[in-house]
């Protein structure tokens, strides 16, 4: 077996190492594809089978490509164009032919893995990056040298460490000198929503939301202390106002620009917003003002104190909240917030004829003791329910948005102004007291009616009478035994565990996030205006920075050269033999000798031995013999060297 073909085994595994990003980052069908070419490969490198015909491989790369498109409906974008590369580079592993093909396989596993970068810039991606990067350093030099034995492994793996581990000072400089973008790290404009919510309300949506995944969709972290209980921790995304039955949307207002706010010194909360959650910016009730660091001309906000990005969000972003301290009030809203689809039927007539002439106090809190006292369930998955009658007075069991959908029509009914806010509920508790995460399973909807007598909307949350451990617990403990929320590989009495440890983790990638991110342009002038060279280094920051990578990599080669010993004359003409003798085929094993060389040569080739023995003769002498080469000798040696061409 020739050493090419030794390379087979070593460089599918690191292709498949390469891919285990993708399992959280590309859609299960890519992932799925990825991981049966690849593992296909082995098999076939195992089992000694043909690979197969040139018409297969173009019509694999063909149905990439229809499958690409029918999925993302373009080849641009972070996450369509890394896909499409991901799975070409796992076709390219049925290819290895010849030695610029297992190199271009390697430059592929770079490429996947900066296309992986564009979608997180989390914690364990960047730990898993080094050490890919420094497996894929070190398959490059086995297959440089053209020497490889899993039993040697620290042969290239050390070096490679060695080399990665120089690096890290020129990150570190390009990432504290390099000009800041404020608009995000990736720019995928074709990006679905991930988070699944809109601005509309249907029976089953927020619970469809909830079992389809445990997503990320944002951190938040209270600068003043402690977070408040999760049971007063409300995220409004959108605010619905046009009732239709069970189903709620939100009316197309005219948006007005928020003021930009210059000031970051009275900012309440700081939020770490994930891609995927189209243009909605979550904030809690009592909102002043919503920041985005160095620019906020990208805020619209809406009525209902919603705040929203004027275009789909791209990237991971970070904005700021400041609240009032008191309630601000607010005119008497419009008729919008009382009109009704249909008429009442006579049964919700019936119902209603109970609630006359009482206050809008009292009616509201008659309602919450109608839902927590008359048999109502919460489940994820109730029994359809085609109206409001339907819920109200024969299933009785339904989600938030069913309680959330049916109040709301109830106090329209009774001249009370209300609207269903969409968004997400409390979140999950970390070691850090004023730091919350906030996943898919937090998904909720609530009521907001208008109280004339203090001329505030108010929130009134039904399901809270219904479950009311959801809101105590937080929907983490609620759920956690509960086998939809969970991995199937985690055993039912380890879930806690499982949970608290997935905490901890997301708290340490929280910081790193924040880190990343939070270091942008107005950080990154703070830090040069701490050594006075702010304006100096904006006008010419890309000169000052190639100025001190140069300083960097000089030092480095300093201290290089600094610790490596120079070469006898002998040694390097000997160096240049094994170099010649390699174009012959003849490498020389680690602990093989001249002699054994020799020896070897004349069993390979043996007219290519009667030449290099006169020439390993004298460097043997000029080693070990105590007689010093001449410089008329080396001449002449390099001379027969250069001679032995492969004919």
């Amino acid at each position: 077996m020739n050493l090419l073909a030794r390379l087979d085994r070593p460089l599918l595994l690191l292709v498949l190492f390469n891919l285990i990003p993708q399992i959280h980052l590309r859609p299960p069908w890519a992932t799925i594809l990825a991981f049966v070419l690849v593992s296909y490969r082995l098999w076939l490198d195992f089992s000694k089978e043909r690979m197969p015909a040139r018409w297969v491989l173009f019509l694999g790369q063909g149905t990439v490509v229809a499958a690409i498109w029918a999925h993302y409906h373009t080849f641009f974008g972070d996450e369509a164009a890394g896909t499409f590369l991901t799975l070409l580079l796992c076709l390219k592993t049925f290819e290895l032919r010849k030695k610029r093909d297992y190199f271009l396989v390697c430059v592929l596993c770079i490429l996947v893995l900066m296309s992986y970068l564009l979608l997180d810039q989390g914690l364990m991606l960047t730990a898993f990056l080094l050490i890919d990067v420094t497996l894929i350093v070190a398959f490059l030099l086995a297959l440089e040298e053209e020497r490889w034995s899993w039993t040697s492994w620290r042969v290239n793996l050390l070096p490679s460490l060695s080399l990665v581990s120089k690096c890290i000072p020129i990150l570190a400089i390009t990432f504290f000198l390099f000009p800041r973008f404020t608009t995000g790290f990736g720019s995928n404009q074709n990006e679905s929503a991930k988070m699944g919510m809109t601005d509309s309300l249907r029976p089953g949506s927020v619970a469809k939301l909830i079992l389809s995944g445990d997503d990320l969709i944002f951190r938040a972290t209270f600068q003043e202390g402690e977070a408040p209980p999760l049971s007063q921790l409300y995220w409004r995304g959108a605010v619905l106002d046009q009732a239709k039955g069970l189903n709620w949307d939100r009316s197309r207002e005219v948006e007005r620009k928020v003021l930009p706010v210059t000031s970051l010194q009275a900012s309440d909360v700081e939020i770490y917003l994930e891609p995927g959650s189209e243009r909605f910016l979550f904030s809690l009730p009592n909102t002043k003002a919503l920041i985005f660091p160095n620019e906020n001309n990208r805020v619209v906000q809406r009525e209902g104190n919603i705040f929203e990005l004027l275009n789909r969000l791209q990237s991971r972003e970070h904005y700021f909240i400041q609240r009032n301290i008191q309630i601000q009030r607010e005119e008497q809203p419009s008729e919008k917030y009382l009109q009704l689809s249909e008429e009442p039927s006579p049964q919700m007539r019936k119902f209603l004829k109970s609630f006359e002439h009482l206050s809008t106090a009292e009616i509201v809190q008659k309602l919450m003791n109608h839902f927590a006292s008359t048999g109502y369930a919460y489940s994820l998955q109730p029994p359809p329910a085609d109206s409001i009658d339907t819920f109200l007075f024969k299933t009785k069991i339904g989600f938030c948005e069913h309680f959330a959908s049916s109040m709301a029509t109830l106090l329209r009914a009774l001249k009370v102004p209300a609207r269903v806010v969409v968004g997400f509920q409390g979140g999950t508790s970390s070691f850090l007291e004023n730091y919350v995460s906030v996943r898919g399973k937090d998904a909720h909807a609530w009521v907001e009616f208008y109280d004339s007598t203090t001329q505030v909307w108010r929130r009134v949350d039904p399901t809270a009478q219904v479950a009311p451990l959801r809101f105590s617990l937080g929907s983490e403990s609620f759920f956690q035994e509960d086998s939809r929320f969970k991995p199937a590989w985690v055993p039912g009495g380890w879930a806690r565990s499982y949970f608290r440890t997935r905490a901890f983790v997301d708290e340490i990638d929280a910081r790193w996030i924040g880190f990343l991110i939070g270091f942008d342009l107005a950080k990154q002038r703070g830090l040069l205006a701490k050594i006075g060279m702010e304006e100096a280094l904006f006008r010419a920051l890309p000169i000052f920075l190639f100025l001190v990578l140069v300083l960097v990599l000089a030092i480095l080669y300093f201290i290089e050269t600094r610790k490596r010993v120079p070469l006898s004359g002998e040694e390097r003409l000997y160096r240049q033999l094994l170099s010649r003798l390699r174009k012959w085929d003849i490498h020389k094993a680690p602990n093989e000798g001249p002699l054994t060389l020799l020896a070897r040569s004349e069993a390979i080739h043996p007219e290519l031995a009667l030449r290099i023995t006169p020439i390993l003769e004298t460097l043997i002498l000029a080693r070990f013999g105590g007689r010093p080469l001449t410089d008329q000798s080396v001449d002449s040696l390099r001379k027969q060297i250069r001679a032995l061409k492969k004919s």
